[in-house]
């Protein structure tokens, strides 16, 4: 009953004509820490497989994002771990978001940012990250657009 009931609100959202992920970045110290917000249809289209709580499952989507956003600090490149993750509404539209977690090995003066989630299934993707350096809350954008596969690199 729960199934079908969770089954009937996936598939009765109305379509979105937009290809979005929003990401909120933090950067303390050598810690970052992000929040991904993506279409959870859009990204069942790029796994190619439903997403949900099971293991298997968030192992696929880890390992996609690990794949698909990536950090680099002062010229070393970030592995990044998958904390947590899980479905959520936005408005009318389901939604799956993860929380992931790099380390660099001193505080970051430069990092470089590749957002490149679902380029490869949509030629419209758009991709924002909200970036805000710890202390002092200095706050920048960046925007990824499918197609354009340059790193950004932010100065702190």
């Amino acid at each position: 009953m729960i199934f079908a009931l969770a089954a009937s609100l996936l598939f009765s959202a109305p379509p979105h004509n937009l290809h979005v992920a929003h990401t909120r970045l933090v950067v303390e110290g050598a810690v970052m820490v992000a929040r991904v917000r993506m279409f959870r249809d859009d990204l069942q289209k790029a796994l190619k497989q439903p997403v949900g709580d099971d293991a298997t499952s968030k192992a696929a989507v880890a390992a996609y994002v690990s794949r698909t956003f990536t950090l680099v600090a002062d010229g070393a490149t970030l592995t990044g771990d998958v904390l947590d993750g899980g479905a959520d509404m936005d408005g009318d539209q389901p939604i799956w978001w993860v929380i992931v977690q790099w380390k660099a090995a001193r505080p970051v003066k430069a990092l470089g940012v590749k957002a490149h989630l679902m380029f490869e299934t949509f030629n419209d993707q758009q991709n924002i990250v909200m970036v805000a350096k710890q202390p002092g809350d200095h706050r920048q954008s960046l925007y990824f657009q499918a197609g354009d596969r340059a790193e950004q690199v932010l100065k702190f």
